[in-house]
């Protein structure tokens, strides 16, 4: 993959360690869906995408029946969460590779200075600066 935004600049060393951790670390489009669906009204959806907070507030309120049914929605809007974790997680890897560093888990979209606006290319998942209709 050479017209790869997240590899552009690595050492062939450096893009296969990329991949790896990114393999790894990567989360799933159908297991967002399925947790979000069977498991929403737990907060398990949230607890993927390491939202630990939205998590522990749909453990909290779950015998009202209310994040069941949010939850119902939010298998809507899961595949796009997915898409921007796994962004942020390879913008994360780059940048640690590129700065010599040992990768962690991706922030969260509203503390990462990179992707603060919260939008994502739907095509191909990278960051997309505010004012942009394409990546």
């Amino acid at each position: 993959m050479t017209g790869d935004p997240y590899t552009a600049g690595m050492t062939e060393v450096q893009r296969a360690y990329f991949y790896s951790e990114y393999q790894n670390q990567r989360k799933d489009e159908v297991a967002g869906i399925l947790f979000a669906f069977f498991l929403g009204s737990f907060g398990a959806h949230h607890f993927y995408l390491k939202r630990n907070g939205m998590g522990v507030l749909y453990l909290c309120f779950f015998w009202t029946g209310l994040p069941g049914l949010i939850a119902l929605v939010e298998c809507f809007f899961m595949p796009g969460r997915v898409r921007e974790y796994n962004a942020l997680l390879a913008l994360q890897l780059q940048q640690t590779i590129l700065n010599g560093g040992t990768a962690t888990t991706p922030l969260a979209n509203n503390h990462n200075p990179y992707v603060a606006n919260g939008r994502v290319c739907s095509q191909c998942g990278a960051p997309m600066e505010h004012d942009a209709q394409f990546c």
